[in-house]
């Protein structure tokens, strides 16, 4: 990937794919306001636009630019080093076809299954619109080969924990589906069958995932961002439930969720499997401030991949998890 093509990415995409979820979308899905991912703050201040044919940013203050340069900004990488970052995130699959204008045309070019196959998927902007339909178990073979296939996540895993959820965009008024897993607010975190398209939201409330595990004491917790994140830690231990509690926060900005969770309990151990980037870091020191020496940051198991669910695909599993 080189710098005219990294340029075109989609930012908002990228956002989402770090973690970040905008608070305000205006311009019909052009304009996108997220919470600063350079530091902690109350209200949104960092906003990215389509404009000239690519997504530029602005930071409160002075900093912005295009896609590589906020990569750079943000972990602090050379050019080159920002674009193997890049080309890693996208595994050399963007620039199949035609670049896309617009973050709506990079939408219709995937045409992606995973949404029922029509014509047309819904823009990020309609994710706040969404409207829940219903919850069952996964009978769309579309899913369960994204699943097994894509993410290296053994079918019975998915059977066990996860939905295919149907719900309706109240925008465009059309129906589609998505895997999801339920949470503590009887809602469903979904995400998109794709990984080309990686979309995902919340339904009825955004909440955590508490998994409870088999060992009675109940001593132990782990914490996971995704629920693909915690489906790759039972794949590689060859196990369908953890002998501590789990939770899932499937968004870093549960974070505080969390922590009240888990001082909730009685746990003597806090296991964080956060990813190995800057978020991750930083949230991995949260939780050591709240909890102190009770956390023991697990990221480490999975280096230098991003995060677990790669480690799982790229079969690299530590030697005392393997099958």
């Amino acid at each position: 990937m080189n710098s005219t093509q990294a340029k075109q990415l989609s930012l908002p995409d990228i956002m989402s794919r770090l973690g970040y979820e905008p608070t305000l979308i205006k311009k019909g899905g052009n304009e996108y306001w997220y919470k600063s991912p350079f530091r902690d703050e109350k209200d949104a201040s960092f906003h990215t636009s389509f404009l000239g044919g690519k997504w530029i940013w602005k930071d409160f203050g002075d900093r912005g630019g295009t896609v590589v340069d906020f990569v750079m900004q943000l972990k602090g990488f050379q050019v080159g080093d920002a674009l193997q970052f890049l080309e890693k995130m996208y595994r050399g699959r963007p620039f199949s076809q035609p670049v896309a204008r617009s973050i709506q045309e990079t939408r219709k070019q995937t045409d992606l299954f995973s949404f029922q196959q029509q014509e047309n998927l819904p823009p990020e902007a309609a994710a706040l619109e969404l409207e829940f339909i219903e919850a069952h178990e996964i009978r769309n073979p579309l899913i369960h080969s994204y699943l097994t296939k894509e993410r290296a996540i053994p079918r019975k895993l998915a059977d066990l924990y996860l939905k295919e959820i149907k719900y309706r965009n109240k925008k465009n008024e059309r129906d589609y589906f998505a895997f999801g897993m339920e949470n503590e607010s009887g809602g469903y975190e979904i995400r998109a069958a794709s990984d080309s398209y990686s979309f995902k939201s919340a339904l009825v409330r955004r909440d955590i995932t508490v998994i409870r595990g088999k060992s009675p004491e109940k001593k132990a917790v782990s914490v996971f961002e995704g629920m693909t994140d915690f489906l790759s830690l039972l794949a590689m231990m060859n196990i369908s439930q953890l002998s501590g509690d789990a939770v899932v926060m499937h968004s870093l900005s549960s974070f505080q969720r969390t922590v009240d969770f888990i001082k909730s309990q009685d746990y003597t151990t806090i296991n964080t499997f956060l990813d190995n980037d800057k978020p991750g870091e930083e949230h991995t020191e949260k939780f050591k401030t709240e909890f102190g020496d009770r956390v023991t940051p697990q990221n480490s198991l999975f280096a230098p991949y991003a995060d677990i669910n790669d480690a799982l695909k790229a079969n690299q599993i530590p030697s005392f998890l393997q099958r």
